[in-house]
């Protein structure tokens, strides 16, 4: 088989997944018997050798940068592809602008099928209106997605390919948490010096999309003795050093961007409360709120889309959307005066990832949705069907003429060879 997909150095949150994966499906035992070829970075020559492998498992993320050529091995070779968001919409309009004809296909079945998206928390985010990853879940044998929201904003379209909601990793290796926990005095000694009792993190991208003037500003209502921390990446586009100026939050900011992954742990281990809202929402499941969650840290985030999906008990929520400044402060100043309530939130998310990653949850979830996507590969009626269908569009053929049963007596008839693997994985789906 073939996993395809950027892995560290790559600076993307798909790369530390990926790697988390490998090593779980290499724990687990099960890439002794059953090889598996990394496929990164990826060459024109992997475009000839990509229909000769059992199966690829395809990860799929909105950076066209990272994604566009695995995108094209998916399409030219489908087998399982791991959609890590809904809204591909900066990649479909990156793909176009650089004259890739794939990004108009998918481009056409998106709008085509804009009127399918009618759950009101979808239509809330603009990039989720529109189904951008329409094209590739179509054209795929197997989907996994990491919550039941992907799953069913899927079905929703219409979607027929099987779908497989698998957890996120556990990314971080317990003992480089452990050890970064070891900093938390060092790194909080500064901002006590400057009054900070209380300090808020906001970790991960620095983009638009985490609100983190909304934050600032709500720092700013609360008693000076909070202070907000941001860790992560800085993402072009975005001024987070202006937005940092103007929030007037002066030596109660402290801003740590590009930091590598021992300061990025530490900082989560010295935070008393974490942050992690998003709007609009593209149908991710966030890697940092997975960090904050592993290492015991509250955190609020927005009530919408996957984070519906969390547990209730592990985080806090705010409304949907764009949160108002008072209500983000509201509950902040719940968190930041009842140590007793951080303190059962944290050990709780930290309880939910640990028995994650106990129970190996995420490998048992890929090996699962591995072994149906390749029995369905292959499945010897699935060709012919293939054709079947592709000869029906030629015609012309429209769902309006399947329903009065157009067509169907021969896929009737190749019922019969489908292997029980295909059909249990099919009705997943």
């Amino acid at each position: 088989m073939a996993f395809c997909s950027p892995v560290p150095p790559a600076p993307t949150g798909v790369a530390t997944y990926a790697r988390a994966v490998l090593a779980g499906l290499r724990r687990a035992g099960y890439l002794d018997g059953h090889p598996m070829d990394l496929i990164w970075p990826v060459k024109p020559r992997h475009e000839e050798l990509m229909p000769w492998y059992a199966l690829g498992i395809y990860q799929i993320g909105n950076n066209v940068a990272f994604h566009r050529d695995i995108y094209r091995l998916a399409d030219q070779a489908p087998g399982l592809t791991v959609l890590h968001d809904l809204a591909l919409d900066d990649f479909v309009r990156g793909m176009k602008a650089s004259g890739e004809a794939l990004g108009y296909a998918a481009d056409r079945e998106a709008h085509r099928l804009d009127a399918r998206v009618t759950s009101p928390d979808a239509r809330l985010h603009e990039p989720l209106r529109t189904p951008w990853a329409a094209h590739i879940a179509r054209r795929s044998r197997g989907l996994i997605v990491h919550s039941g929201f992907c799953r069913r904003y899927l079905q929703d379209l219409g979607c027929r390919t099987p779908i497989f909601v698998v957890p996120h990793p556990v990314v971080e290796r317990w003992r480089d948490v452990e050890r970064a926990a070891t900093r938390r005095n060092e790194l909080r000694a500064p901002l006590a010096a400057r009054g900070a009792k209380v300090v808020v993190g906001a970790f991960g991208d620095l983009n638009a999309a985490k609100l983190l003037d909304v934050v600032m500003a709500a720092v700013g209502r609360l008693d000076p003795s909070v202070h907000l921390v941001v860790v992560g990446r800085r993402i072009g586009g975005y001024d987070i050093d202006g937005v940092a100026e103007e929030s007037g939050l002066g030596s109660r900011l402290t801003l740590r961007p590009d930091v590598g992954d021992d300061e990025f742990r530490a900082w989560l281990g010295a935070a008393d409360i974490a942050v992690d809202l998003r709007f609009p929402h593209r149908g991710e499941v966030s890697g940092s709120l997975a960090r904050t969650m592993q290492a015991g840290v509250p955190t609020v985030v927005s009530g919408t889309g996957t984070y519906l999906d969390v547990p209730e008990g592990l985080v806090a929520r705010v409304a949907s959307g764009r949160p108002s400044v008072e209500e983000l402060a509201a509950a902040f100043r719940r968190l930041a005066e009842d140590r007793e309530l951080r303190d059962r939130m944290g050990r709780a998310a930290r309880e939910h990832v640990l028995q994650l990653s106990r129970s190996d949850a995420t490998t048992r979830g890929y090996v699962e949705a591995i072994e149906h996507t390749r029995a369905l590969v292959r499945d010897p009626a699935r060709q012919a069907l293939a054709r079947w269908a592709d000869a029906l569009a030629d015609l012309g053929l429209t769902t309006d003429g399947m329903d009065e049963g157009y067509g169907l007596s021969y896929a009737q008839a190749l019922q019969g060879l489908q292997p029980e693997a295909a059909e249990a994985g099919s009705e997943r789906g």
